[in-house]
Formats: C-alpha cells, sequence, structure tokens
C-alpha cells in the first residue's frame, strides 16, 4: 500500500515594522489633492482675491482645520491682472420716473379727465386737481332748474359714472352745495343752505345708486352763499357760484379729523 505524499505549505511571509491604519491612506490622499489645488490657483495670473478668500473659508469650514492663507505669498510688485476682467453691471436704484407708478389721486384724476372728455368739453362737469385733492364740480346751469333740487336728466347718467369710478379708489368723499349770495324763501326751502343742502343730497344719492362707493366716508355739506368762487357783482358770476362740488381726499394719507378741515380747503372768491 503506497503511501500519499504531502505537499509542503509556503510559509507567509512576516511583515515587518508597524502597519499602516486605513485613514492615512484616504488622509494622504485628501493633501495630495489640496496641494495640487493650491498650486493651481497661484499659478492664474489673473486670480480674484475676494473669490479665492471666500473659497479659503468654505474649505477651512469643512474640513476643520486652520489652512495657510496663499494670499500672503503673493508679492505686492506683482498684482493680479484685471485688465481683462469685465466690471459687473450694478442695477441702478427704482426712481419715480422708470417706475411709473402713480398715487391713487393722480390716477383718479387721469382717468377722470381720460373718461369725461367730452362732458368736459360740454361744460357739463369741470374736474381740478391738485396734490392734496380732486374737485369735481357740476355747474347749477347744467344741473339743475332754478331754485330747484331735482337734477336735469342730462346729469343723471353721468353722476352714476362719477361715483362708478370713484367707488374703484379709497377716498374720503365730501359733497358739497353751493348757492350765489341772493336770500330764497318759499314754501320748500327756508334759506340757501336747505337749498345748497338738498342738491348736494341729490347729488349724493346718485353717486350711491349704481356704485359700490362706501357711504362711510361720504360727507354731505350744505354751504349756502358762504363759499363763493366769483363775486356775486353780476348774473355771470352768481352763476359761477351755484354749484356742487364733490372734494376727494385719499383715505390712507388722511386723517378724519382732516376731511372736516378739507372742507375748509375749497377754494374761495375771498
Amino acid at each position: 500500500m503506497t503511501k500519499k505524499r504531502e505537499i509542503p505549505q509556503k510559509k507567509k511571509k512576516e511583515v515587518k515594522g508597524t502597519p499602516i491604519a486605513p485613514w492615512m491612506v484616504t488622509f494622504a490622499d485628501m493633501m495630495t489633492l489640496l496641494l495640487v489645488f493650491f498650486v493651481l490657483i497661484l499659478s492664474f495670473s489673473t486670480m480674484e482675491q475676494e473669490r479665492f478668500r471666500a473659497i479659503s473659508m468654505a474649505l477651512q469650514n469643512s474640513f476643520g482645520f486652520q489652512m495657510m492663507n496663499p494670499l500672503n505669498l503673493i508679492p505686492v510688485d506683482n498684482p493680479p491682472r484685471t485688465e481683462n476682467v469685465v466690471a459687473p453691471i450694478r442695477p441702478e436704484p427704482p426712481t419715480t420716473e422708470n417706475t411709473g407708478t402713480e398715487n391713487q389721486l393722480d390716477a383718479l384724476g387721469n382717468r377722470l379727465q381720460t373718461n369725461f372728455t367730452d362732458e368736459i368739453e360740454r361744460g357739463l362737469i369741470i374736474v381740478e386737481h391738485d396734490e392734496d385733492h380732486i374737485i369735481i364740480r357740476f355747474p347749477d346751469d347744467a344741473a339743475f332748474g332754478p331754485a330747484s333740487d331735482w337734477l336735469e336728466p342730462q346729469m343723471v347718467p353721468i353722476i352714476q359714472r362719477v361715483g362708478d369710478l370713484i367707488s374703484e379708489f379709497d377716498m374720503y368723499v365730501i359733497v358739497g352745495g353751493h348757492t350765489d349770495n341772493i336770500p330764497i324763501h318759499n314754501q320748500r326751502y327756508r334759506s340757501n343752505w336747505e337749498l345748497s343742502a338738498a342738491r348736494a343730497v341729490s347729488v349724493a344719492h346718485e353717486l350711491t345708486w349704481m356704485s359700490d362707493l362706501n357711504e362711510e366716508y361720504l360727507y354731505v355739506v350744505g354751504n349756502g352763499d358762504a363759499r363763493p368762487i366769483a363775486s356775486n357783482a353780476t348774473p355771470e358770476e352768481r352763476a359761477r357760484n351755484r354749484r356742487v362740488d364733490i372734494l376727494l381726499m385719499e383715505r390712507d394719507i388722511t386723517e378724519e379729523r382732516e376731511v372736516f378741515q378739507g372742507i375748509q380747503q375749497i377754494p374761495t372768491y375771498r
């Protein structure tokens, strides 16, 4: 009986010295990449310092250690080249001229002038506009009959259109009636105050009849002959004083107490 021949096994060579930890390989690779990174950055002749400083700070925060700032290695007599660098375009601050915005008072004034061009040319309404308010004026000879508070039929749709337009804006609306200085006394009216107040009420009713005008901010005033815009010396001047004015003031910049002061802002002859 033959014996099987045993094949001798080779012995493993023993590694001399201390074995390297696995993390050292990764650390060495990282440091090599960082070194290459900085060498490339320093080789750029048009390096921007601010951009590089931002990158350096980001790397410090990411890897958790302090790095040498290569900016200190740049010679003072060899600054980065900037002749080919295009300066960034900085946007100009907005101005009122190029934004095209307008406040409510200007917007409403422009709409009135545009929407009632024909009525203004025919003298049915007059629109006056300044920095503080708008006055919409209805002359007596176009709006009312002699000593009457009944509106002429031609004025009713015009006033309703005015009310519909005003309701689109946040305004205080003061409707004021005015007469001349000739006293009136009949079965219906005891004085010019009552006639002017009745005419103002007639206009206010039509303003709110077909519109969403907020009556909380609507005021009706009877001035009589107290606030003329002409001298009352001639029939033509007295006709100018007989009128109904609508005074408009912006709510967002006007306090309620100023509304009552605004009644006194209506231009007068005095």
